[in-house]
């Protein structure tokens, strides 16, 4: 038996009837007995409805609270009590309420504890039940509802198999006991820590175990040949053509994809079918006949859906047997290539630009930007469904060959890197991996001491001795090689989830580190010692991870460029601007520039001296949304753009890398993916490495 679970709408109209009208089609697609709907219905102002066809259930929460005889009237005149229980298939499901909002409710602890007591003596024992609140009630191993001395409930010894909840605005599951705790962020626009626009479709078997799958929102038959772009289309060392297909529709699952190569409108290959890789993705390799050798083919693919429904694409290229000969140069150990993020190449990248290879990893790809260590690619995968498919690959340089993959015990979603020979990547679980980069097997590993909600989003940094890991006071500073613990942080703490990356001073001395919705920390690299905190100014929404240049950091938070001095946080600059810069993007800061992705315009480059806007390339319409309360029309750039000569290279949420002119911004080259792009591409000698959300890794070599 399978329901669906729609988090929070929370923000406003926009977006609202999209989102009814995808909550319908998927309904007419997919078999399930009820609706569950996380609230906050009354703040996001909703004036759009659709009949689903099924039982809808509401919990309440914090903003429908509202102004009445008590904060909860309003919600019970149109949806009902605000705490009851229900079956569907072998299950009890019993709904509760949020404990405070914005205003004071008329329901107590008291009085829920009494009706769940009660509730729960009239259920068979060993019958699974499954909780729904708008918020979690505990981080510990045990789910115990408290009303105060004497009036516990351990719902762990009533069968307790998950507890579904979405206030945080996170997609997030962990395991407390034998139970899930199951978060989904908002469907109507990106999350509080650059979650996915997504909802959730949660699954029980007749034995009570949960399965989950997350969907991700306005994708409407979405298919590109990822392999075959700008009339070109690499090959394996045997010869073979690769094709790979990115494809995905929010209301329908891909149920199959076919594809053939023609020329000259005759097929010079039977229809094949293609072998599912991730959600998104499908690949194959075939051998074309000799007579086809520098000529022009077209590979025409089709994916089917679920629902009867297909999309088709078709790309043309010359066709060549030999693959692209690829030789990578200096290593590129942290996000934008250094600890600083200052995202400069040595080598000089020039047209045309042409793709080697492309593999996939076996499940998707969030912020984790590749690196690239002695002649192999390291990326990491996140499993949203906790399906045992998260992991840390590697992969050869050359031509994509696996050389090893290390399986981790939840989602790597933001920044690994590398020192003294080792891989390292921190789980959102809270587990830092230290990985042999040769062999792939465990060196050392260590649990930090952070939240169990939210999980662990931050990126990782490191110079050639020290990796900087954790964050809040879970933050350390540890010896590469051993895993000795350096120091450990004590002075902050964490709050929401944050997808900012740790950030090293050029002289190694400070480490910044931050909070969203909080405040961002200076902390003395060496001792861990406090050295400054600032919120204030417009620096408390901000995903940005700062780019250090000489006694100066720069950073954006909410619509504003900042400069600031890493020693004192004193402010050196600041450039208000005319729209939203909720944007993971570290700036890439030039000669003449300062450049940078924003939440909705594209990529965006200030004078560096006057601080005035001076040109703008936007890309496409962002395919899922992840900035904080966007969605729309939003030319959502999430990476940090990477400079190369005069070319900077970056991709896009529009599932697009693009490569534009530093002086101007015009357009000089990009390929499509077919697939989100939220990570910064790492670029070693002629060749540089990019990932996409489906999992793929791609390859490409400049002149």
């Amino acid at each position: 038996m399978d329901a669906v679970a729609y988090p929070s709408p929370v923000g406003g109209r926009q977006g609202e009837p999209e989102r009814t009208h995808s909550n319908g089609s998927f309904r007419k697609n997919e078999v399930f007995p009820f609706l569950l709907m996380g609230s906050d219905t009354f703040y996001a102002d909703i004036r759009y409805s659709v009949n689903m066809e099924v039982p809808v259930y509401y919990c309440i929460g914090n903003h429908d609270l509202v102004k009445g005889k008590y904060g909860e009237e309003l919600f019970e005149s149109i949806y009902g009590p605000v705490y009851y229980s229900f079956d569907a298939g072998n299950t009890h499901y019993i709904v509760t309420p949020m404990w405070g909002g914005d205003y004071r409710p008329g329901y107590t602890k008291e009085d829920v504890y009494h009706w769940l007591k009660n509730d729960l003596a009239q259920i068979p024992e060993g019958k699974p039940i499954v909780v729904f609140n708008h918020d979690y009630w505990t981080s510990g191993d045990r789910h115990v509802f408290s009303a105060g001395k004497g009036m516990d409930i351990d719902l762990d010894a009533h069968n307790l198999k998950a507890w579904v909840y979405g206030h945080v605005h996170i997609n997030h599951i962990t395991r407390h006991g034998n139970a899930l705790a199951i978060c989904t962020s908002t469907l109507a626009r990106g999350g509080i820590d650059h979650a996915t626009s997504a909802f959730r479709k949660i699954g029980m078997d007749s034995k009570g175990n949960i399965s989950s799958e997350l969907r991700y929102a306005y994708i409407d038959k979405s298919i590109v040949i990822a392999s075959a772009q700008n009339e070109q289309a690499p090959v394996t060392k045997d010869g073979k053509l690769q094709v790979s297909v990115n494809t995905y529709s929010t209301v329908t699952q891909t149920a199959k994809v076919t594809y053939a190569v023609y020329m000259e409108d005759k097929a010079v290959t039977p229809q094949r079918s293609m072998t599912r890789q991730t959600d998104f993705n499908w690949t194959d390799a075939v051998k074309l006949p000799a007579e086809c050798e520098g000529r022009t083919v077209t590979l025409k693919a089709t994916a089917t859906f679920k629902n009867g429904e297909t999309a088709r694409a078709e790309s043309f290229f010359t066709y060549t047997s030999t693959p692209v000969e690829v030789k990578t140069g200096d290593n590129w150990t942290n996000l934008g290539g250094n600890p600083q993020h200052v995202a400069v190449t040595k080598d000089t990248l020039n047209l045309p630009i042409r793709l080697a290879w492309v593999k996939n990893m076996g499940s998707n790809v969030y912020m984790t930007s590749p690196i690239v260590v002695d002649g192999k690619v390291f990326a990491a995968t996140m499993d949203e469904n906790i399906q045992g498919k998260s992991s840390v690959t590697a992969m050869d340089a050359t031509d994509g060959s696996l050389c090893w993959k290390y399986s981790t015990r939840s989602s790597v979603k933001n920044t690994i890197v590398s020192a003294q020979g080792l891989i390292f990547a921190q789980d959102i679980w809270g587990y830092l991996y230290a990985i042999d980069a040769k062999s792939g097997k465990l060196a050392w590993e260590k649990k930090l001491d952070v939240a169990v909600v939210p999980g662990l989003e931050d990126g990782l940094a490191a110079n050639e001795t020290t990796v900087f890991a954790g964050a809040g006071k879970g933050l350390v500073a540890l010896d590469a090689r051993t895993g000795r613990e350096i120091w450990k942080n004590s002075s902050w703490s964490q709050r929401e989830g944050t997808t900012c990356t740790l950030s090293l001073s050029p002289d190694e001395d400070v480490l910044i580190g931050s909070v969203q919705w909080g405040t961002m920390y200076a902390n003395d690299a060496r001792t861990g010692k406090l050295l400054w905190a600032k919120s204030e100014d417009g620096i408390r929404f901000r995903s940005s991870s700062p780019s250090m240049h000489d006694g100066a950091m720069y950073f954006l938070s909410e619509s504003s460029l900042f400069v600031l001095s890493e020693k004192t946080g004193e402010i050196l600059a600041v450039k208000k601007l005319p729209f939203s810069v909720e944007a993971t993007s570290s700036p890439l800061v030039t000669r003449g520039e300062i450049i940078f992705g924003t939440a909705g315009e594209g990529i965006v480059a200030l004078d560096r001296k006057t601080l005035d806007i001076k040109w703008k390339y936007r890309t496409g319409k962002a395919m899922i949304y992840t900035s904080p309360y966007t969605n729309g029309e939003m030319a959502q750039v999430e990476s940090t753009p990477v400079l190369s000569g005069d070319m900077v290279i970056v991709g896009a949420s529009d599932g697009t890398f693009y490569a534009v002119n530093r002086k101007n911004g015009s357009l000089m080259w990009r390929h499509k993916t077919g697939s989100p792009i939220l990570t910064t591409v790492a670029v070693s000698g002629k060749t540089f490495f990019g990932t996409d959300f489906s999992g793929n890794i791609y390859c490409f070599k400049a002149e």
